[in-house]
């Protein structure tokens, strides 16, 4: 029987290569160890770590409910043996669509690009739980990394000023006096293969790696980790080392779009299609009430 296109829902999951950095670059496939979790009606995708203990990982993410359309800031506690998820909270909720949770100090900065801006969240220590935002860029920048290297602090992400723009062209800001100025040479890449950021930058052997998305046949196919050899205020160049995708495993193999590497383990994410008649009832439903209501 052939299946509607319109009853297909696509879930991202987050996922645990349990293997050092070292060995991820010399392995031809990774093995990846996917969350449990008992959701239907959402999914969970742009995972970077908090922290993790002998028992579980603590992962920020975004969760997005297809209801609500509309994607928040969660921190998800994984058992690390198990990898069951036995517990989520919420760290940022606001009114706009909010994902990619870069974490730096007491800050989460989010994509937050139908805001119009880009905000960092201040997030509480006790509560784990945003008490403030603040605007650090008038641009809606997409996937935003930051950088500190060679005594600068950089920012990294793409723009949208058309829609290909957002999976192909990055831009750099360099921080000064607290303003990120623009890089002379923006676009400074400008490939649907390896502009869109997929995760933090890396230290392998002595370089500096940054993961990038590979959006060509779908939004985030693969990842590709690309060697930085050329960063300073006039120019940046980079090459393609190799390449880590989910492809190989059983479930959520159609994409991976999101690379953290961490002491003896990666965070990564995956995505597969599902039928889910019920969640796509419930959507129609919901955006039929919600026009009337307007």
């Amino acid at each position: 029987m052939n299946i509607p296109k319109f009853l297909r829902i696509g879930y991202w999951n987050v996922g645990i290569i349990e293997s050092p950095i070292e060995d991820i670059m010399q392995s031809e496939f990774v093995n990846i160890r996917w969350m449990q979790h008992k959701y239907k009606d959402r999914f969970f995708a742009d995972p970077f770590l908090f922290k993790a203990d002998s028992d579980y990982y603590y992962i920020f993410a975004e969760e997005y409910e297809f209801v609500k359309k509309k994607g928040i800031i969660v921190l998800l506690k994984i058992n690390r043996s198990t990898m069951q998820l036995e517990d989520k909270h919420t760290v940022i909720d606001d009114d706009f669509h909010l994902s990619y949770p870069f974490p730096e100090d007491d800050y989460i900065i989010a994509e937050n690009y139908k805001s119009g801006a880009l905000h960092k969240f201040t997030i509480d220590k006790n509560t784990l739980t945003a008490v403030k935002k603040e605007k650090i860029l008038d641009i809606p920048l997409i996937d935003p990394t930051f950088l500190e290297y060679n005594g600068n602090r950089w920012l990294f992400g793409t723009t949208k000023e058309k829609t290909i723009d957002a999976n192909s062209k990055l831009s750099i800001f360099i921080e000064n006096d607290g303003k990120f100025i623009p890089h002379k040479s923006n676009p400074v890449v400008n490939d649907i293969h390896t502009a869109r950021p997929g995760g933090k930058f890396f230290w392998y052997n002595g370089a500096l790696y940054r993961p990038a998305q590979s959006c060509e046949k779908m939004y985030g196919e693969h990842i590709n980790l690309m060697k930085v050899t050329c960063l300073t205020e006039d120019k940046y160049e980079e090459e393609l080392v190799r390449s880590v995708d989910s492809h190989n495993s059983k479930r959520f193999n159609l994409c991976l779009h999101t690379f953290n590497t961490y002491e003896d383990f990666a965070v990564v994410d995956g995505y597969e299609y599902s039928v889910q008649i019920r969640q796509r009832i419930k959507g129609v439903i919901h955006a039929h009430i919600t026009h009337r209501s307007e």
